[in-house]
């Protein structure tokens, strides 16, 4: 490892003992590997403990308490529209007996309550036929969203938890496999361009304090993870490159037998991920609603996110049988399901339409979040959530 290091502030912490203890027993560790600790450690990690609230009846997502807020947590509106997309699916699947709808990530449950409470009251033939699946590893969320969820469970709504993408049998799913900020908390690889080459950062420890190092990258996937999407980064270039993705998408695409599979995160094609305005990278801390660019303090209370690269989901997909169905961002997703319909008639200080004009004004989260939709066993839908998407071709370029 070169030379360089950045000091950190020392924390003391459970999470931060077993971390520094590792290092002192195994060596440095990749960026991805404090990441993987930080946020999913059986223990203490951010999410397993609910947002370092292990003994909280409070949240980590919303606005009152929360450390950050998702679209699903401002008002139903998500919901409603995402519904009109399933009854769409349905119908390109021939209305299957048992229709599969796999959340993946689902937090404190909020969008599959409300999913459910607009099935129920709009798609009466599609909301019998609901088998829902709650890919969830961290008990303390698991725990939110069966409180969440109960009264839908005690009307016989079919409902299941796994704890990975592994407990569901390959080619068992016929239906929709969603999605919503879920990607963009997978574990990263952090790398520079430096003149000799490619490098990736470590974390080790020096004095109960932890420190970065750069050094040879830790595995050959780095460089082909950039190669195979044509990218050369100029020499200073920091960036995060996200294996679990790859793995993420590749075991999606062998769950599914027919179906779309929709990935909403905050993010941008390889062209914009490797723009000169993101030399830095993307990688962010979310605590109490602030935002911080140190990873190393308030570890495992603070949450860890780093932008999707949509490119790379969409390059994976299509090599495993997945074909894009097309890419958009949020806003436009929602205007082609009838966003403003939905809202027209509705108070204008209702939680309906101040979610619709946060997530429809330029620049709010309508533009920074995108959508990702992909298909297979099905004859390529033209779905009503990509009516808009011009400007957002290049994505398919990339894997066609």
């Amino acid at each position: 490892m070169n030379e360089h290091t950045q000091g950190m502030e020392p924390t003391d912490s459970p999470l931060m003992r077993c971390i520094t203890a590792l290092i002192r027993e195994t060596g440095p560790l990749t960026f991805a590997r404090f990441m993987e600790l930080a946020l999913y450690d059986e223990e203490h990690g951010y999410y397993m403990t609910g947002g370092g609230r292990a003994n909280s009846a409070t949240s980590p997502i919303g606005r009152e308490g929360g450390d950050f807020f998702t679209a699903p947590s401002l008002s139903p509106i998500l919901a409603k529209c995402l519904v009109r997309q399933l009854e769409e699916i349905d119908e390109r699947l021939g209305h299957p007996p048992v229709f599969h709808l796999v959340e993946m990530g689902p937090g404190d449950g909020t969008l599959l309550r409300d999913l459910l409470q607009e099935c129920q009251e709009q798609q009466a033939s599609l909301f019998p036929r609901l088998a829902c699946i709650l890919v969830e590893r961290s008990p303390a969320f698991r725990r939110r969203q069966r409180d969440v969820l109960a009264a839908w469970q005690e009307q016989g709504v079919g409902m299941q938890w796994v704890d990975d993408l592994q407990s569901i049998p390959d080619g068992s799913l016929t239906g929709t496999l969603l999605s919503n900020e879920l990607v963009d908390a997978l574990p990263v690889h952090r790398v520079r361009m430096e003149e000799d080459g490619l490098r990736e950062l470590y974390v080790t420890n020096c004095d109960h304090v932890l420190q970065e190092r750069w050094g040879e990258p830790s595995t050959p996937e780095l460089a082909s993870f950039l190669s195979g999407l044509d990218v050369e980064l100029p020499v200073g270039f920091t960036t995060e490159i996200n294996l679990e993705a790859v793995k993420w998408i590749k075991r999606v695409a062998g769950l599914l037998d027919r179906g779309v599979v929709i990935t909403i995160d905050y993010g941008h094609t390889a062209q914009d991920y490797y723009a000169p305005e993101r030399k830095n990278g993307t990688l962010m801390g979310y605590y109490r609603h602030t935002v911080s660019t140190n990873p190393y303090v308030r570890v495992g209370e603070q949450d860890l996110t780093a932008h999707v690269n949509f490119s790379s989901l969409a390059r994976t997909g299509e090599q495993v049988g997945l074909t894009t169905t097309g890419f958009t961002n949020l806003q436009h997703f929602l205007m082609g399901l009838g966003i403003e319909e939905l809202v027209k008639g509705c108070e204008q200080e209702s939680d309906a339409v101040r979610a619709a004009a946060q997530l429809l004004r330029p620049h709010g989260m309508g533009t920074t979040f995108k959508v990702l939709m992909q298909h297979k066993g099905i004859v390529v839908p033209a779905l009503r959530g990509l009516r808009h998407r011009a400007f957002f071709e290049s994505v398919l370029e990339m894997v066609h």
